[in-house]
């Protein structure tokens, strides 16, 4: 049997629109509701790509299950104009009570040849770096992470958003 002669029937575009929203509603529910083990994920957006040096970005969290590991990542969006192999951050927590630590981190965005190592097509890319594994935190109550870029340009060009994920480590 030959399909020449077969007409389709016609779906309305207003119901193949709702179909595709609640198709990709699901989707992205299933998605973000799978991964129980998050504590927390959050990203800030770098204002036009520019970021100051005096610029802090800050995480705010509250954690109430002191018993528990997790692992502390850091998340970065670089437009693939940006001119440099890595970032440097400074990463200050802020415990409750008022005491903090400060450390600094590399990230790696880029291979040696310039290739990029972050995900995404077109000129923005996705990356991911572990930053502490295996963290306890000794206190409940609500947290802080500040996050300065650490590079020697007073103003960097090229990184779109940082953000912060916690999630229980496993151990």
């Amino acid at each position: 049997m030959a399909f020449t002669n077969y007409r389709f029937p016609e779906i309305p575009v207003k119901s193949l629109n709702i179909w595709i929203l609640a198709g990709t509603i699901s989707l992205f529910l299933s998605l973000t509701s799978c991964d129980s083990s998050v504590m927390y994920d959050q990203m800030q957006h770098v204002k036009n790509s520019d970021w100051n040096a005096k610029d802090t970005l800050f995480f705010h969290f509250r954690v109430t299950d002191t018993l528990r590991n997790y692992n502390v990542g850091v998340n970065v969006r670089n437009s693939t104009s940006y001119d440099y192999q890595n970032l440097y951050l400074f990463i200050t927590a802020v415990y409750p009570g008022g005491t903090y630590s400060r450390d600094t981190a590399e990230c790696i965005l880029a291979a040696a040849d310039g290739k990029w190592y972050g995900k995404g097509m077109g000129k923005l890319k996705d990356s991911q770096f572990m930053f502490r594994k295996g963290v306890r935190f000794r206190k409940s109550g609500d947290y802080i992470i500040a996050v300065n870029q650490a590079m020697r340009q007073q103003v960097l060009k090229g990184i779109s958003d940082v953000g912060i994920r916690i999630t229980e480590s496993g151990n």
